[in-house]
């Protein structure tokens, strides 16, 4: 009676190759989703920073038209704290009727920090005779 109890109990559980048939079937599968994956991500973080340089292109055109901000003006926004609030600072080609750095911190409170890695800021600059508002990603700064 009690060899055919150790009998049932024996046969319950998997075997070393079932578990390493099924730990290879799991790696393939990995190794076809991970590329996959990290493609969408980085198609996300894309699409991303297409919308934030369009979101600070309306910004900073509805600034112009408000004259806040005027053609030749060159604005830098950087996220510092622990929050990584925006922190705009303005290169006024003229000072007279335009807006401070504190007003434009306002104004572009709401703009997300760069999703390019090693990308820490925008610069936005307005082409002094055709109003043309061009926006770039800038770098981290290294300090030595």
């Amino acid at each position: 009676m009690k060899e055919i109890s150790n009998k049932k109990r024996k046969k319950k559980g998997f075997t070393l190759i079932e578990l390493i048939i099924v730990i290879a079937i799991i790696a393939i599968i990995g190794a076809i989703a991970l590329p996959n994956f990290t493609k969408i991500r980085t198609e996300s973080k894309v699409k991303a920073e297409k919308q934030s340089v369009q979101n600070i292109e309306r910004i900073t055109e509805t600034l112009l038209i408000d004259q806040k901000l005027l053609p030749g003006d060159v604005v830098n926004i950087a996220f510092t704290g622990t929050n990584g609030a925006a922190v705009a600072t303005k290169t006024a080609a003229t000072t007279s009727g335009s807006a401070t750095d504190t007003e434009l911190t306002e104004y572009f409170k709401g703009v997300n920090k760069p999703q390019e890695d090693g990308k820490t800021g925008y610069k936005i600059s307005i082409d002094s005779t055709s109003k043309d508002v061009q926006v770039t990603t800038t770098p981290a700064t290294t300090t030595p």
